[in-house]
């Protein structure tokens, strides 16, 4: 169920719509320094993520067609958070982020989207964009308390170690961390019939083709 949020009016249905994401910049920032220090690096999808909003807004919306209950025909939905609405983005971001506030993290002035917890003998780091959400942990136990916090407050899924976030694929071994985005330029050639196209590439100043 998706509610039309071209129909919503500003300053009436809505107000504040933008939600931060994590830039690039500290994504490979804090891989960096997971690397260096021999951090684990895991990853969590949360489920139904625009459902868990809480609205400022009063949200009306008409019985669905197809789902419309007979013996109410004059009533209308009061909404608490669904896909489809314009301020849905920012207002899960601003539950996420109470959410985390609560459980002791700080948000980094340098980018909302990167959250802190320091303790005595560990550290947690944890990168958000929308329900994407990328998990730094110096200490394994108190690693695995911490998803089951979180998996508390809204149903999750782990994902396990690191391996395809934002499209950019994630390879680590004994020499490190390795970032590409193979999968996604082949499904972009794919989506608009070009995988017979050639892809130039250049290595060290020498022009290579690949098919």
């Amino acid at each position: 169920m998706v509610a039309k949020g071209f129909q919503q009016t500003a300053g009436l249905d809505y107000d504040e719509t933008f939600s931060p994401v994590v830039k690039s910049s500290t994504l490979r920032t804090v891989l960096s320094i997971a690397i260096h220090l021999n951090l684990e690096v895991r990853q969590l999808d949360i489920n139904n993520t625009f459902l868990n909003d809480n609205l400022k807004e009063n949200v009306f919306m008409h019985q669905l067609e197809g789902y419309t209950d007979s013996t109410k025909l004059d009533h209308i939905c009061k909404l608490k958070a669904i896909h489809g609405l314009k301020q849905a983005p920012r207002a899960w971001y601003d539950k996420l982020k109470d959410t985390l506030l609560r459980l002791s993290f700080q948000n980094t002035k340098s980018d909302s989207s990167l959250f802190v917890l320091r303790e005595n003998n560990h550290i947690i780091l944890l990168l958000i964009y929308v329900d994407d959400i990328i998990i730094i942990e110096s200490n394994n136990k108190s690693l695995e308390t911490f998803i089951t916090q979180l998996n508390i407050a809204f149903s999750l899924n782990d994902l396990g170690l690191l391996h395809y976030f934002l499209r950019i694929e994630v390879h680590k071994d004994v020499g490190g961390m390795y970032l590409k985005q193979t999968k996604y330029i082949k499904d972009l050639l794919k989506k608009f019939n070009m995988e017979k196209s050639l892809i130039l590439s250049y290595t060290n100043g020498n022009r290579k083709t690949i098919h």
